[in-house]
């Protein structure tokens, strides 16, 4: 099987998911301390690797710069040939300017790069994980421990009201098992 990804991708705390047919590693930014460095599952089958984001620029396009480089490394380096990305949420407010921004740098690198990509609306992500088109991290989260038996909480040692970076490798494993379907079900990705 070609190596999968999934990338929930943001400009604070981006996950990738990447599945080669009997493994999967994870890659997310972190500013915390505790969480750089690479955690395994206790059966190896799961690798989990920080990288620290400190050094990046608070000039925006610098930072969507380095972060889509990151990206593109991690998916150079285990031989990604498909991505599947979350599609931008229509009802997000904020920064949703810069978010287009960050997102369309990394489509950009992406193609680039000559690999596949393609989105999915969170809306259907999440009814493809959870069975409920707005479910809330809680509900990911949970599905996620029934699911796969881990919870990356525990694993990263994070409290009950911190999220990230844990949400996000959740999104990201969800959009590589999305790619895993689509490609199962004949559909091109």
């Amino acid at each position: 099987m070609s190596q999968v990804a999934g990338i929930d991708y943001s400009m604070t705390s981006p996950a990738i998911c990447c599945y080669d047919g009997s493994t999967w590693r994870f890659f997310f930014l972190t500013s915390k301390k505790k969480l750089e460095g690479t955690f395994h599952t206790e059966d190896n089958t799961m690798s989990f690797t920080g990288t620290n984001i400190d050094h990046l620029s608070t000039n925006d396009l610098d930072r969507f710069d380095m972060i889509s480089d990151w990206a593109i490394d991690v998916l150079k380096q285990n031989d990604v040939t498909t991505v599947m990305l979350e599609d931008y949420s229509f009802g997000s407010t904020g920064r949703t300017f810069q978010i287009g921004e960050n997102t369309g740098l990394l489509k950009y690198k992406i193609k680039s790069s000559k690999i596949t990509y393609e989105t999915v609306p969170p809306t259907v992500l999440k009814k493809f994980a959870t069975g409920k088109g707005n479910a809330k991290k809680e509900l990911l989260n949970e599905t996620f421990k029934q699911t796969v038996g881990i919870d990356v909480k525990v694993l990263l040692e994070q409290s009950d009201k911190s999220w990230n970076p844990s949400s996000d490798i959740i999104d990201a494993y969800y959009l590589t098992m999305y790619a895993i379907k689509e490609k199962q079900d004949g559909i091109e990705v």
